[in-house]
C-alpha cells in the first residue's frame, strides 16, 4: 500500500464547463405555458432559453426566438413581477 501525503479526492473530475443554470419562474402555470408556447413555435425550452439569454446579452448575432400567436391558456396566468430597483 502507498502513502500519500494528500485524502483521496472523491466525486467526478472538474471539468471545464460551466456551472449548471436552473430557472424555475415563481409564477404558477407558466411553465407549461412556456413549454408549449416553444413547442408552437417549433423548438423547446432549452433552446429558446439559450437564445432569449443570448439577445439579452448583446451577444453579436444574437436575435430574438420565432414567438407563436397567443395560445389558449396563456390569459389564466399571473403577469411576473418585476423587482423594484
Amino acid at each position: 500500500m502507498t502513502d500519500t501525503s494528500e485524502p483521496k479526492k472523491r466525486g467526478r473530475p472538474t471539468t471545464a464547463h460551466d456551472k449548471p443554470a436552473s430557472v424555475r419562474p415563481k409564477v404558477q402555470g407558466l411553465t407549461a405555458a412556456f413549454d408549449a408556447a416553444a413547442a408552437a413555435a417549433g423548438s423547446n425550452r432549452s433552446q429558446v432559453t439559450e437564445e432569449l439569454w443570448a439577445w439579452f446579452a448583446r451577444v453579436p448575432g444574437a436575435t430574438l426566438p420565432s414567438r407563436p400567436e397567443r395560445l389558449p391558456g396563456a390569459e389564466g396566468i399571473e403577469k411576473p413581477k418585476r423587482p423594484a430597483t
